[in-house]
């Protein structure tokens, strides 16, 4: 059983991580198990960005999703973000956790972070999901339900900044959980990017501060007004 009140940070070469302590599951071992073997696993939705890959691992039939990142930020903007609010893997395992330890069942759960900063690659290992993901037109079927789950992930500061179907998956016994979440940058401000998505794509009000709203949407439509000016489409 998991002990989501005990994370443990430790460095080892030169790789940091950052794991829940487990009483079954020595997710160090499991990290080290899935990279001597890590061209013998099912590799799911691969992505179309370099150094960028998702796994589906079976540990004594339990499955698990491992995920390496290793995406380089050379936006100047998203560097001094990431100064000032810190690792974006490392934040997350923290605020999951969290909710792992108040029952708030709207997630995935988040086992093991590593960094190595010899190669920059990030590294992760979380829970797989059983379940679907969404279709464009269930999202207003499951309005209720998503509404619940983004205000609940925006109480412990994390946000989607990505609304659609794809990172929704509907579990077999009728639950709505959230996928493939974003906690770095302003907070403030991207609650306001996932409520402006839910309101102008399925038509979901959720309410978020005033001032982030007027600012989001001043640059939404500041943007749509240029991509007009170039004569390119929205």
């Amino acid at each position: 059983m998991n002990n989501f009140a005990k994370i443990i940070e430790i460095q080892r070469g030169d790789i940091k991580f950052a794991y829940v302590q487990n009483d079954e599951i020595n997710y160090l071992d499991l990290f080290d198990q899935f990279l001597a073997e890590e061209g013998h696993h099912e590799i799911l939705d691969p992505s179309d960005r370099i150094e960028r890959y998702t796994y589906l691992i079976n540990h004594n039939n339990t499955k698990f999703i491992f995920k390496i990142d290793g995406g380089v930020e050379h936006r100047l903007e998203r560097k001094i973000i990431a100064k000032i609010t810190g690792d974006f893997y490392f934040n997350l395992i923290y605020k999951l956790a969290k909710m792992s330890l108040d029952k708030c069942d709207v997630a995935y759960e988040l086992y093991l972070v590593a960094f190595d900063q010899k190669t920059k690659r990030h590294y992760m290992i979380f829970n797989f999901i059983e379940g679907r993901s969404l279709k464009w037109e269930e999202m207003k079927t499951y309005g209720n339900q998503i509404k619940d789950c983004v205000e609940k992930l925006h109480s412990y500061n994390l946000v989607s900044n990505d609304i659609h179907g794809g990172n929704f998956i509907l579990t077999p016994d009728g639950k709505i959980k959230a996928i493939d979440l974003t906690n770095s940058g302003f907070i403030w401000l991207t609650k306001a990017n996932d409520a402006i998505e839910l309101r102008d794509r399925f038509n979901i009000k959720i309410k978020v501060p005033f001032l982030a709203m007027a600012f989001k949407e001043f640059a939404h439509g500041f943007k749509r007004f240029s991509r007009k000016l170039r004569g390119k489409e929205d």
